[in-house]
C-alpha cells in the first residue's frame, strides 16, 4: 500500500492535482485497500457512486475525510477508465450547457453556447446506452443524483424559456437532448416547444395524441396531461386526464388513477366546474379507500405534487 496521502486541503482543491498514489494511499489507510485491477472489475456493473456506496461498510474515514471515497472514486475512474463517460462528467457538461443557455437568455449575446453544445453532443455519443438505444437508467439516476430542485425546475422549463425568446434552433436542440436524457418525455418537450412558438394549437393535438398512446408508459402519457394543463387546454386537458384516469382504475393501476386526481381538481376549478369537481371527491374517496386496502397500514405519499 502506498505511503502517499491526500492532506485536508483536498476538500477546497480538488483531487486532480494528486497523484494516484495519494489517492490509493489514502483510501488505504482509512480502510479501504484498493488497485486498479479491483476497481476495473467494480466498475463491470457500477458506476463510482455505486462503488463508493460498495466501500461504505469498511469506509473509517471521519472529518475533512468523511466524503472522501466518494471523490476518490469519481476521479479514480476519470484516471483509469478516461474512455468510459462518467455520470458526474455527464452531469458537469450538462450544467454547463444549461449555465450557458441561461445567459443568452438573460442577454449576453456571446455566451458560449454553441461550444457547450459540442461538448455536450460528444458526451452524449459516449453515453451507456440500453437495449431500446435509451441512457441507462442506473447512469442517469446517478448522473441527475447532484441536481438541486432549482437546477432541476431550469432543466424542466429551458427549452420553452428558449422558444418565447426567439432562440428556436437552440430551443429545439435543447428539447431534443432532453427528450434523449428522459425517454418518458419523447415529443412532449418539443411539442411544448412548439406552443411556445405560438403553435397552441397543433401542439395540443400532439399531446392529446400522446395521452391516448397506449404503448406509452402511464408516466410518458401522464406527463403529456401536464403539458395539455401547463398550455391551459383545459377542455381537452379534463378529457384526456379523466379517460386516462377510468382506464387505470379498471386496470387496477390506483397509483397512476391517484396521481390524475390533483390534476383533473386543478383544471375543474380553472373551469369552475363545480359538479365534476363534486364527482372527483367521490371518485378520490373510492381510489383511497382501494389503495388502502391493497396496502393497509401504508400512509400513501400524496401522488402528483
Amino acid at each position: 500500500m502506498s505511503t502517499q496521502r491526500v492532506d485536508k486541503a483536498w476538500q477546497q482543491k480538488g483531487l486532480k492535482e494528486y497523484p494516484t498514489e495519494a489517492l490509493l494511499g489514502t483510501l488505504g489507510h482509512y480502510g479501504l485497500p484498493v488497485n486498479e485491477e479491483e476497481f476495473r472489475k467494480l466498475a463491470e456493473t457500477s458506476f463510482p457512486l455505486g462503488i463508493a456506496q460498495q466501500w461504505r461498510e469498511k469506509w473509517k474515514g471521519t472529518g475533512p475525510f468523511k466524503d472522501f471515497a466518494v471523490a476518490a472514486a469519481v476521479e479514480l475512474w476519470r484516471r483509469w477508465l478516461p474512455d468510459r463517460v462518467a455520470p458526474m462528467e455527464m452531469a458537469e457538461t450538462l450544467n454547463g450547457l444549461m449555465s450557458a443557455l441561461a445567459h443568452l437568455l438573460n442577454g449576453k449575446q456571446d455566451a458560449p453556447v454553441a461550444e457547450a453544445f459540442e461538448k455536450m453532443n460528444a458526451v452524449r455519443a459516449r453515453m451507456p446506452l440500453d437495449e431500446k438505444g435509451a441512457p441507462q437508467e442506473r447512469f442517469m439516476r446517478e448522473a441527475l443524483a447532484p441536481f438541486t430542485e432549482k437546477q432541476a425546475e431550469v432543466f424542466d422549463s429551458l427549452a420553452e424559456a428558449l422558444a418565447s425568446s426567439g432562440h428556436t434552433a437552440h430551443a429545439e436542440a435543447f428539447a431534443d437532448l432532453e427528450e434523449f436524457l428522459l425517454p418518458d418525455r419523447k415529443g412532449i418537450a418539443k411539442a411544448m416547444v412548439r406552443a411556445a412558438r405560438g403553435e397552441v394549437d397543433a401542439a395540443t393535438d400532439e399531446l392529446v395524441k400522446f395521452t391516448e398512446d397506449t404503448q406509452r408508459a402511464p408516466i410518458s402519457r401522464l406527463l403529456a396531461v401536464d403539458g395539455l394543463i401547463h398550455v391551459k387546454a383545459h377542455g381537452r386537458a379534463a378529457a384526456a386526464a379523466r379517460t386516462l384516469l377510468d382506464q387505470a382504475e379498471k386496470a387496477n393501476d390506483i397509483h397512476l388513477a391517484l396521481d390524475l386526481v390533483p390534476r383533473l381538481e386543478h383544471v375543474y376549478k380553472a373551469q369552475n366546474d363545480r359538479e365534476a369537481l363534486l364527482e372527483l371527491m367521490t371518485i378520490s374517496a373510492r381510489l383511497e379507500a382501494t389503495h388502502d386496502k391493497m396496502h393497509p397500514g401504508h400512509r400513501r405519499h400524496q401522488h402528483g405534487r
